[in-house]
């Protein structure tokens, strides 16, 4: 096991996954070091009769721990890592995910360096390495730069995010059982901002995510209605602001001039 700086706070990588999916996953692909833990987060633990005999290897290994969920709802999902976790710091991922080399150490080099920070949006590539968006910072997070916030991008220091109070909307995201199927990030951000927690956009790659994220459809008024949906939640009463900033940055986004009035008007 390699040596780590005793001042780098503990993490814990959080994975959600659902179902069968939950047969992909090895654990031998993650990363062992001292102060890191994997929480992975079962919902639908029934779903196939292959599961408990894989759950149960994959919590043989002493840094791994496996708790299934009766939940369904990926926020719900994020909650229960709210609940559960060990180490000072998150990192959120999905049983897609992966992390490039050198990435969670950093992650924690960053809380160490940054003490007084609560939040971290780094940066998720795609599967040939490439940037998933542009990067953004080293800069302040803020509700205006944070609107293309991934979930495998986000880490947190978990204890002032308890006190906070702040969770995931479990009205919106996937498996939310309502028409709000992306955003719950953004939310999550823009709630933790609204409690007085600071954070920072770094251009630091911190997940690989091989698939288009939810957020990344533009195209058709359902995902349009969802976008603005998480955008008026997340700003109040600077919505209308919002929605019309972001309406002229992405127009070229959106599929037509049909999505983009659907979006104004929510």
């Amino acid at each position: 096991m390699p040596q780590t700086d005793p001042l780098l706070p503990d993490l814990t990588v959080a994975i959600s996954t659902h179902g069968e999916r939950a047969l992909a996953l090895r654990p031998d692909a993650w990363e062992r070091a001292p102060g890191l833990d994997w929480l992975l987060l079962v919902q639908e633990p029934d779903a196939d009769p292959r599961l408990p005999a894989h759950l149960d290897a994959l919590a043989a290994r002493p840094d791994v721990t496996v708790a299934c969920l009766p939940s369904r709802g990926l926020s719900r999902s994020r909650n229960a890592a709210l609940d559960l976790a060990r180490g000072e710091v998150v990192l959120l991922a999905d049983d897609d995910v992966t992390h490039p080399p050198g990435a969670i150490a950093a992650v924690r080099r960053f809380f160490r360096d940054q003490p007084e920070a609560s939040l971290l949006v780094g940066l998720s590539l795609d599967a040939e390495g490439l940037p998933r968006r542009r990067p953004t910072g080293p800069c302040r997070l803020t509700r205006w730069n944070a609107g293309r916030t991934a979930s495998h991008e986000l880490a947190f220091r978990i204890a002032p995010v308890r006190e906070s109070g702040v969770r995931f909307d479990e009205s919106f995201g996937v498996g939310a059982g309502t028409p709000a199927f992306l955003g719950e990030e953004f939310i999550f951000v823009a709630d933790c901002l609204g409690a007085g927690l600071t954070g920072e956009h770094r251009p630091l790659p911190v997940s690989v995510h091989p698939d288009p994220s939810t957020g990344a459809g533009w195209s058709g008024s359902a995902a349009a209605r969802a976008r603005a949906t998480a955008l008026r939640r997340g700003f109040g009463r600077q919505a209308p602001l919002a929605l019309g900033a972001y309406a002229l940055k992405n127009a070229r986004r959106f599929g037509s001039m049909r999505d983009i009035l659907a979006f104004l008007r929510g």
